[in-house]
């Protein structure tokens, strides 16, 4: 249990505690709760956990990704609930929150909030007693709430309105939705030549065309048009689309294709993914797997919705990225396929998760797609910088992989000897030796100490260090600078400079570690 501490009551005394909601799966909805002018959600669990506060139709009203605790104010009453996902849906995490209305408009948030939230793990953390008014415990059956977008897992308990406030009328029913397709539906024919084939110099990738506001587009995502100039996009039936312009999300992976419109079939959007899909939903993926330039359609089911993001167990693979996640119930699309993630078990934990039966992860691929519906804005691209900006992100990251394998690549891949390759595990463990720069700092190295002595040893492998310090330091300023990203590389441009640094670090380290300095060349480096 964790939570409100009767010590805390005076925190409180501003504030009527509405609801609580106690649970330990990660990706589920609340009960729908009422609440009058300005309250907050607080929140704590042991892991950090993304929620998303929803009105009682499902319009996203606002979201907090990946906190372990905290709170927000909201100064407008009515009727809501609130989504939780975690990065980590197959493990059970507790997490408890409270509804409080504000009664003199000031926020709990900050100070006043932090002793409201007591950690199971603090030493003298004891169960805490309930700081409700008596009340009943209600529980939302599966399935009964047509607010709610997934069924409710755990019991909430409920307040009495208070007295002097009244109680906000409950919104009226959700309409029936219209009758859906029989579960192992599939794509019509006019559906189907939706989905277009992306061609480019350097990569080939998976679109389709929808109508906006704004006329016909591609969906796709970036990184299947950055740095891969030249792009040609044509139907499945042949015919070549004419691309007029280019935008992109703020804050994701995603692009949109301004084109001229030829009489082509459209799909359309989910507008309603929180009120009209759950886990187990089936859907299909098309895409140019293989960048064969042929459509397979591949069918699975999603195994969970996030804020921006949605897991399914459709296998992809290299070509299918930017293709439409097609939800067969609604006949609607609910967002564009990203990425397939290695699930890596690092420790026992992790081990014992997996092997369940009762794990949501049943295979060694996670696959992901990213919504369209809760992006906050597009922005407008100019494909040459993008093309410049993309070639610069992938360039300072080789040189920073090629940096990290030369200083930790394992001993039996050097001088050392061994007849065993780190490559057979690690795919980026020999990347240094396609580095001219560190090649030739290595190279130097080995010259200066053809026949020195051990001090003579220690200096060059010196000298060696400074060398890398100078290619480490190479380009920094510019992946610093924010300003010479999109919003939607600036979070890869901030990971990049992040790793660069730790790797400076190490350099900074081993210049003052002579043990470590007399493992750190390569004699066969060029082997």
């Amino acid at each position: 249990m964790i939570g409100l501490t009767a010590g805390n009551l005076a925190a409180f005394a501003d504030a009527h505690v509405v609801q609580k909601f106690d649970g330990s799966d990660v990706n589920t909805s609340t009960a729908t709760f009422t609440v009058q002018d300005k309250w907050e959600v607080l929140w704590f669990s042991p892991r950090p956990i993304s929620l998303t506060l929803l009105s009682a139709d499902g319009t996203i009203i606002t979201g907090i990704r990946g906190s372990f605790k905290g709170s927000f104010y909201q100064p407008k009453g009515g009727t809501y609930y609130i989504q939780l996902n975690s990065e980590h849906p197959e493990m059970k995490v507790p997490w408890h929150i409270v509804i409080a209305e504000v009664v003199n408009g000031a926020a709990l948030s900050g100070p006043d909030a932090n002793p409201m939230l007591s950690s199971p793990g603090d030493p003298n953390y004891a169960p805490p007693a309930s700081v409700l008014a008596p009340g009943t415990v209600a529980q939302t059956a599966p399935g009964t709430n047509p607010n709610m977008p997934f069924a409710p897992q755990n019991a909430a308990q409920t307040m009495p309105a208070p007295t002097n406030i009244a109680t906000a009328p409950a919104p009226p029913p959700t309409p029936p939705a219209s009758p859906a397709p029989a579960s192992g539906g599939k794509m019509t024919d006019d559906q189907a030549r939706a989905v277009v084939l992306i061609v480019g110099d350097n990569a080939e990738g998976t679109g389709f065309l929808v109508k906006t506001a704004d006329g016909p587009v591609v969906v796709t995502n970036i990184h299947v048009i950055a740095n891969n100039p030249h792009l040609k996009v044509t139907t499945n039936s042949g015919a070549q689309v004419t691309l007029l312009s280019a935008k992109g999300a703020s804050d994701r992976d995603l692009a949109m294709l301004a084109i001229q419109d030829a009489n082509f079939n459209y799909l359309d959007l989910s507008t309603t993914i929180s009120q009209t899909v759950q886990p187990g939903d089936e859907v299909i993926t098309p895409g140019n797997s293989q960048g064969g330039e042929v459509m397979l359609n591949t069918a699975g089911k999603v195994l969970g919705i996030g804020p921006e993001r949605i897991e399914f167990d459709n296998p992809i693979y290299h070509g299918n990225s930017g293709g439409p996640i097609f939800h067969t119930k609604s006949g609607k699309v609910l967002g564009v396929v990203t990425e397939a993630i290695k699930v890596v078990n690092s420790d026992d934990l992790d081990k014992a998760s997996f092997a369940s039966r009762n794990s949501a992860i049943s295979g060694s691929m996670r696959y992901f797609g990213l919504r369209l519906d809760t992006v906050p804005s597009w922005i407008p691209i100019d494909m040459k910088r993008l093309q410049t900006e993309s070639l610069f992100l992938d360039q300072f990251h080789k040189q920073s992989l090629c940096l990290d394998s030369f200083l930790n690549t394992p001993a039996n891949n050097n001088n050392q000897g061994g007849n065993a390759s780190s490559s057979d595990s690690d795919p980026n463990a020999d990347i240094y030796k396609t580095d001219d720069k560190i090649m030739k700092a290595n190279d130097n190295y080995n010259q200066q100490t053809s026949g020195a002595d051990t001090a003579q040893d220690i200096q060059a492998a010196r000298s060696l260090v400074f060398d890398l310090q100078g290619i480490a330091d190479t380009d920094v300023d510019q992946i610093k600078n924010m300003n010479n990203f999109y919003t939607f590389d600036q979070e890869r441009a901030q990971e990049e400079y992040a790793y660069r640094r730790a790797l400076k670090d190490e350099l900074d380290s081993i210049s003052n570690n002579v043990d470590r300095l007399g493992r750190l060349p390569r004699t066969n480096s060029s082997n």
